[in-house]
């Protein structure tokens, strides 16, 4: 972990996209900042342990983490992946409780520290702030229920697909021709998701592109719509789809 210099200026371009920050005005926001950190950590550095004393929260200005339990014979278990954008940490500062998870740099990443007095401060009596935690909250809930229907198939393929169709949602950018998913995702980052091995993800990648399901953007999936048809005609499509009208 190494401590930063940030541009206040850049820092506040990504929040405003943030809701939790949106009902902040500008010199708020500022004040906000002078208050918190910005620290850099590198790949597959541990940024909080499980059961640690959460004391701050944190908000990712740049790369990837990675949520994840260690099971009892030290094998990483991958919950979750935070983007731009995204913040963790926050549940402790509104329980008191320690997490139960793990969070690593999933790539080299920059992350604003913000500390429980200065969240207390600026969110605790902050009715809006505290429902936009509430939905984000809900999302997570979500998600985690999602990838544990996406878990119990035992279709790689299908997993695969609903994996990239989720991100599509909650990460993509609608352009001309389909959906760019606006993260990058290593082959071993989409396996290390689901569970199967890296040479599956790598395979059915590689089917996926000769079939002209996706393409890359750079470093980035761009989804096409023969990839949706496909995955519309799965069985874990249809399971995934009942499972949100029963709730």
């Amino acid at each position: 972990m190494i401590r930063r210099k940030f541009d206040p200026e850049v820092t506040k371009s990504i929040l405003r996209k943030v809701p939790l920050f949106a009902s902040l005005e500008d010199p708020e926001l500022s004040s906000l900042l002078e208050s918190s950190s910005t620290y850099c950590y590198n790949k597959d550095e541990i940024i909080i342990m499980s059961e640690e004393e959460i004391k701050q929260m944190y908000v990712v200005l740049k790369g990837q983490v990675k949520v994840v339990r260690i099971t009892s014979d030290g094998e990483e278990r991958v919950m979750a992946f935070r983007h731009r954008g995204d913040y963790f940490g926050d549940m402790g500062l509104l329980d008191n409780k320690t997490d139960s998870a793990t969070v690593i740099a999933a790539k080299q990443c920059t992350v604003l520290l913000i500390s429980k007095r200065v969240f207390d401060e600026y969110f605790l009596d902050d009715k809006k702030a505290l429902r936009k935690v509430v939905e984000m909250l809900s999302g997570r809930l979500r998600e985690s229920w999602l990838f544990q229907a996406i878990l119990g198939s035992h279709d790689a393929e299908s997993k695969i697909r609903a994996t990239l169709a989720h991100y599509s949602k909650t990460l993509g950018v609608q352009d001309t021709t389909g959906i760019i998913i606006n993260s990058t995702f290593s082959h071993q980052s989409i396996a290390d998701r689901v569970h199967i091995a890296r040479e599956t993800v790598t395979r059915v990648m590689r089917k996926m592109r000769d079939h002209r399901e996706i393409e890359m953007v750079g470093r980035c999936y761009k989804l096409l719509p023969p990839f949706f048809e496909k995955y519309e005609q799965s069985e874990l499509y249809n399971s995934l789809q009942s499972g949100v009208k029963k709730r």
